[in-house]
């Protein structure tokens, strides 16, 4: 009888590992409804971000991230004030890095739609993880903001507000 290939061996291995051991399977991130993201918000904004500044926790155990966001439009939550700052795991700080997968990573000066949350000290964290977060680019062809291939942001931000209006009226 012929041997294997190890190559084959060991993903043969891991798919019986996987099915034996589910709960050491990858966890799978799943998408997150708009609707969701909205009810989940206290805080919907279009802005640019303006600044990130990532610094350790007070037993320097973990780093995070303040990102202020400078508010273009607020479709959901306090009508008051031009920025938002909003709290996010990780970041870098003396060369020291600490990253989350499917967390958002912001960078100055790049265009956002933030979905945020506040915590029990009412500081805004993202909710929905990465999808909390959708980037805005410019069309260079059009010049036109997108959200998305297919959407572009005045018509992202319409229906988002109109997703706030219609959950304002089922309460």
């Amino acid at each position: 009888m012929r041997s294997l290939p190890v190559n084959l061996r060991a993903t043969l291995a891991g798919i019986a590992l996987a099915m034996t051991c589910p709960a050491t399977a990858p966890a799978q991130h799943e998408a997150v409804a708009t609707e969701d993201l909205v009810r989940r918000a206290d805080v919907v904004v279009v802005g640019r971000v303006t600044g990130v500044r990532s610094g350790w926790n007070s037993d320097r155990s973990r780093i995070n991230s303040s990102v202020t966001v400078s508010v273009d439009q607020r479709i959901k939550g306090d009508q008051t004030g031009t920025t938002v700052v909003i709290t996010t795991p990780g970041g870098e700080v003396g060369g020291v890095g600490e990253f989350y997968s499917h967390m958002p990573r912001f960078k100055a000066d790049e265009r956002v739609v933030v979905f945020a949350a506040r915590d029990q000290g009412g500081q805004l964290s993202v909710v929905g993880a990465d999808q909390g977060k959708v980037r805005v680019q410019r069309n260079e062809a059009t010049g036109v903001e997108m959200v998305s291939e297919q959407e572009p942001l005045v018509v992202y931000a319409a229906r988002l507000m109109s997703i706030v209006q219609a959950q304002k009226n089922e309460k």
